[in-house]
């Protein structure tokens, strides 16, 4: 059963404007927001060959990277946080960090 929901009354800090948001449940556990967006006709090109390389469906795929990115963020700002109330994070623990990262093969280097 789509619920329609009223138009959001702010812009959201996305990089996309929502023209109209439709609820969906699919019964799963998993809600989800029909938006609409406008791309660039070369991110278009790009996104849909990541998601078909991918496997998962162009809305799947942007939801992913949507969130990956959020993630990134968020960790972001934990460390600024924790920087504000600790000081810089020591040279010696970034080190062994991204060792970590890069055996977990999501380094910087591993890429």
């Amino acid at each position: 059963m789509a619920m329609v929901l009223e138009r959001p009354t702010r812009e959201l800090s996305a990089v996309c404007s929502y023209r109209w948001c439709e609820q969906i449940d699919y019964d799963v556990g998993m809600a989800v927001a029909k938006v609409s967006v406008s791309l660039d006709e070369r991110v278009l090109t790009a996104a849909r060959a990541a998601a078909t390389a991918k496997g998962v469906s162009l809305s799947a795929w942007m939801s992913q990277v949507i969130d990956h990115h959020i993630g990134i963020q968020e960790g972001l700002a934990a460390v600024r946080e924790y920087e504000a109330e600790h000081g810089p994070i020591p040279p010696d623990a970034l080190r062994r960090a991204d060792e970590i990262l890069d055996r977990l093969g999501v380094g910087r280097r591993s890429r």
